[in-house]
């Protein structure tokens, strides 16, 4: 499947790729991979070091687009109905009366994403089963079937309604059924929830070309090599624009509608999204699929900085018949792409100012992240902040200008279960990169590149012998010690 040709065999100027790759490239985007394939064969296949092609990425959302071909299956197999009132299959996780809308709210709802309610947020909730917290939520707010807001928690459910049917674990039924066939997804897997389900809303742990397999078998129908897996009509509703959701009435690529789990896009595609910039595109017409995976959190323009791009420099360029070979294009592009490393800090790798910072240490007033000291020390092209918070005494490696690849020194983050704290020592994968923006004012990057993503930007503005340091994050449900904003000053010798 992942045989290999030119962009020009597959009607697409090389030179067009190379205008696309520096577009991502001027918008600063955290890029981890992109796959490009036409028809069976790949015509574009880059990853941003460290990032491989056998790297298992955390794919989010895209995994309720898998949850909801399960539900067709089931469908399929007559153990379902998508009509059904979804409280029909739970009733031993229900306490009390529940409200009409809910009662009434249907399986087919929830995967439009048309549904009553919207459940609390489950990190925070001391709720370990996420049906139950999510069916015995009285706040109905409407109607189910009238307007579409995003419900993460609804397709969770779907997850355990797939689980409770099938008596398998989601990853072992939709492996059963699909992936074996595909001779995908051997070192994929999904994250599990605090209850023991899967976290079948944002869970699934693949590589860019499992999933790049599970969107061509859908885009195919149902049907890979010949036989039928699925049945077609099921996969033609799920990838359909059965309603709207054009919140705000600005279009975009991916506003041109919903169907079950399955995002409608501009000219007439369909689309896995996962948070972050973790996109599966197809467009049948073209027999042609995109796959990407990044960390554009934070970033409000991501998704727009690599769809429109993709959009107006190859989809609607892309030519019906093959181009004659191109040399020139073929080096341009290989120059342009040749090199591809994940983001970093961006500034200068030196100030003179570093030369008084280095080894000096900074008393942080009392702040919501504990940190109470820090200290950086420098050396060629990069450094280590080391600092202390609640947990004692922390070091955090830099490079100035490029990253550094290390563990993140927090403890107690979450690992293989989503919201449970580990106790072994466990830590994640990071890539941290440093800047000064101005002579006394150095910026910090922190990329987590695990099971888990997220990011975290420090900037540290330097007067006299005070600091004032400024924290942000993007991140799930980790970095929550790394927010906020503290006056520092310079401890005397």
């Amino acid at each position: 499947m992942f045989e290999k040709i030119t962009p020009e065999q597959a009607g697409i100027s090389s030179f067009h790729l190379v205008e696309f790759f520096r577009s991502l490239a001027r918008s600063g985007l955290a890029m981890h991979s992109v796959l490009m394939m036409k028809g069976e064969q790949l015509l574009a296949e880059y990853y941003w070091a460290p990032f491989h092609r056998d790297f298992c990425h955390r794919m989010y959302s895209q995994t309720k687009s898998y949850v909801s071909i399960a539900i067709g299956l089931l469908e399929e197999d007559g153990k379902l109905s998508l009509d059904d009132p979804i409280v029909s299959y739970f009733p031993d996780k229900i306490d009390k009366d529940l409200p009409p809308q809910l009662m009434r709210q249907t399986i087919r709802e929830m995967l439009m994403m048309e549904t009553c309610h919207i459940s609390p947020p489950w990190f925070t909730a001391g709720d370990p089963d996420r049906t139950h917290l999510y069916l015995n939520n009285s706040n109905a707010l409407r109607p189910s079937r009238t307007i579409w807001q995003y419900d993460s928690a609804g397709s969770q459910v779907l997850s355990a309604l797939v689980e409770r049917l099938s008596g398998m674990s989601l990853f072992d039924f939709l492996s059963e059924r699909i992936f074996r066939h595909l001779g995908t997804f051997k070192t994929a897997t999904m994250l599990k929830t605090p209850n023991g389900d899967t976290w079948g809303d944002s869970a699934l742990v693949c590589t860019t070309r499992d999933m790049m397999s599970f969107g061509r078998f859908v885009m195919n129908g149902g049907i890979w090599q010949g036989k039928r897996l699925m049945n077609a009509a099921y996969l033609k509703q799920a990838t359909s624009a059965l309603v709207d959701n054009d919140e705000d009435g600005w279009l975009a690529v991916l506003t041109h509608g919903y169907g079950y789990q399955i995002w409608h896009c501009e000219n007439d595609g369909f689309a896995f999204v996962g948070m972050g910039g973790q996109l599966t595109l197809c467009f049948p017409a073209l027999d042609f699929i995109f796959c990407c995976t990044a960390d554009l959190q934070g970033n409000p323009k991501g998704y727009d900085a690599i769809l429109r791009p993709l959009l107006d420099l190859v989809v609607y360029r892309m030519k019906e018949t093959p181009l004659p070979r191109d040399a020139a294009a073929e080096e341009a592009l290989a120059a342009q792409t040749s090199d591809l490393k994940l983001l970093t800090a961006t500034g200068k790798a030196y100030v003179p100012f570093a030369d008084k910072l280095n080894g000096k240490t900074y008393l942080c007033a009392t702040n919501r992240t504990g940190i109470t000291e820090f200290t950086f020390t420098f050396e060629g092209d990069g450094g280590v902040l080391r600092y202390v918070n609640a947990q004692g005494e922390k070091e955090l490696p830099f490079g100035l200008c490029r990253n550094e690849f290390c563990k993140f020194p927090q403890f107690g983050y979450s690992n293989d279960t989503g919201g449970v704290r580990t106790t072994d020592g466990f830590l994640y994968d990071a890539a941290v990169s440093a800047a000064w923006r101005e002579e006394q004012k150095l910026a910090l990057r922190v990329q987590i590149i695990d099971r888990y993503f997220g990011n975290l930007r420090a900037i540290f503005a330097f007067r006299d012998d005070e600091a004032v340091v400024t924290m942000f994050k993007c991140a799930e449900d980790f970095l929550g010690e790394y927010e906020g904003t503290f006056n520092a000053k310079q401890k005397r010798e």
